[in-house]
């Protein structure tokens, strides 16, 4: 090949990423040096080609030799050489010379003028700041929205490594876990701090709706009417429940000492371990002092001698009588609504206290928080619930009690005479929400009875509200699977 072919080919060499839509040449050509460095590479493969071709005499026609050939086929290696070096490494030399029409951000903003506008709000983010918009961004094409890298929580958790460690702990944020992270945050720049799309409180309430009823008290905590709910809540993961920055008792003592008295006693050496909010509620309440919001009627009238013995400062308090008598003292024992003798009310487990807080709860009947309470014995279901929601990720669990572990909408042991310590029968117990599906449903109750035991068919004849394998927390597959275990003919 001669100097006039190595540069009719060079004039061939065309622009590299131009914009799709515009027909724009955003790429650029090869840098001179990157060109020369290829030529001179290609016409080093020529000169070695011919010269080890010349090297060797042609061997005699008589003997059937061919040297012509071999001579032609070194000439056509080099020249193939030359353009597969050149296709190797074009974009290479490209990306070194980076030969664009202005450097990045600048030539994003050709563009995106708005953007730029954004970079004077109050609070911008670092990469965007710094002009680094390719960290993000893939400039030609993407599978995400955005021309994203990405999926957004990968991006965005590939820099944020302290949050990414924080997914790790037990109690995940809802908004987190099955959202996306420019829900709450911008990605360039705002006027809140963190990013927020808007002020933390409103963006809070925009799923807690139903906190704001909590305004309507008489009394109220002040970062919660102020709307700092990060005061007290980390808004992404705790190892904590309810997402609490650190235990109870720290996060309330940070702000304020325990105060507690009764009768003019203080009782702190009593309370000082204590989880403050056993008793007080953290947003609002019409008791002062935030008790309750529920509150046994002794406790929030402060008539503490009416179960316990007289109170004196750093003496043991105790209770005038013990276990589940002290509750038959005033709530009669009415053996319809309280089944003997029963594990969950036996003394040997606290009595009443194993479900119930002595003196105040977040809900009504007193109950504590049954998430934590019955997992300690019930471990093999909470393990097939587990394994239930992973198995039905396609088609998520919408039955609230067992998403969010709320044993005691459908259990009330030991109050219920029922299989299972049902509210109601296992069918009403389950009409009690789904009312809409209980009209249309499969023939249920006595009439209708399951050819493989004879006992009445109910909704968990086909359900499996702990171990379902297949949508609508169905035991199997509804299109066939399920009513050939009955229907056989």
């Amino acid at each position: 090949m001669n100097k006039k072919q190595a540069k009719s080919k060079e004039q061939k060499i065309t622009p590299l990423h131009p914009p799709l839509d515009k027909g724009g040449k955003e790429g650029g050509y090869l840098s001179e040096w990157g060109k020369e460095g290829l030529l001179f590479f290609a016409l080093c493969s020529t000169l070695i080609a011919l010269c080890s071709t010349l090297k060797s005499p042609h061997p005699p026609f008589s003997k059937g030799g061919r040297g012509g050939i071999i001579t032609l086929y070194s000439i056509l290696y080099a020249l193939c050489s030359m353009l597969l070096v050149a296709l190797a490494f074009g974009g290479f030399a490209y990306a070194q010379s980076g030969d664009l029409k202005e450097r990045v951000p600048a030539l994003c903003y050709q563009c995106h003028i708005k953007l730029k506008d954004s970079l004077s709000r109050s609070h911008v983010h670092s990469p965007f700041k710094e002009g680094k918009c390719i960290s993000c961004h893939n400039t030609h094409t993407s599978n995400i929205k955005g021309l994203m890298k990405e999926e957004i929580n990968s991006l965005c958790l590939s820099c944020h490594e302290e949050i990414k460690r924080a997914l790790k702990k037990k109690f995940v944020h809802y908004a987190l876990r099955k959202s996306m992270c420019t829900d709450c945050h911008y990605a360039h720049s705002g006027e809140n701090k963190h990013l927020l799309v808007k002020a933390q409180k409103d963006l809070c309430w925009g799923c807690h709706e139903t906190l704001k009823e909590q305004f309507k008290k008489s009394y109220v905590h002040p970062p919660f009417k102020e709307g700092e709910c990060s005061s007290c809540h980390n808004p992404h993961a705790s190892s904590e429940e309810n997402q609490l920055i650190a235990i109870p008792n720290k996060v309330c003592r940070s702000c304020h000492a325990p105060r507690c008295k009764t009768g003019g006693v203080s009782i702190t050496f009593a309370t000082d371990k204590l989880d403050c909010t056993t008793c007080h509620s953290g947003h609002a309440s019409n008791t002062s002092g935030l008790l309750g919001p529920y509150g046994h009627t002794a406790f929030l009238d402060k008539k503490c001698e009416q179960c316990h013995e007289t109170i004196v400062a750093d003496r043991k308090i105790t209770t005038k009588l013990t276990g589940k008598d002290l509750c038959f003292s005033c709530h009669k024992n009415d053996p319809a609504k309280f089944r003997e003798p029963d594990v969950h009310g036996s003394d040997a487990k606290g009595g009443c206290g194993l479900c119930h807080n002595y003196h105040a709860s977040k809900t009504k009947g007193l109950t504590i928080k049954e998430s934590g309470l019955c997992v300690t014995c019930h471990g093999g279901t909470e393990k097939k619930i587990v394994l239930m929601e992973r198995a039905l990720r396609a088609s998520p669990i919408r039955c609230v009690p067992v998403k969010d572990r709320k044993c005691f909408e459908c259990h009330i042991p030991p109050h219920s005479n029922n299989p299972l310590y049902f509210r109601a029968d296992s069918i009403q117990t389950c009409a009690r929400c789904h009312t809409a599906q209980h009209k249309v449903a499969h023939p249920l109750g006595p009439e209708a009875k399951d050819p493989r035991n004879g006992q009445p068919v109910t909704c968990i004849t086909c359900h499996g509200m702990h171990s379902a394998k297949a949508e609508f927390m169905l035991h199997l597959d509804r299109k066939r699977q399920l009513c050939i275990q009955c229907h056989k003919k």
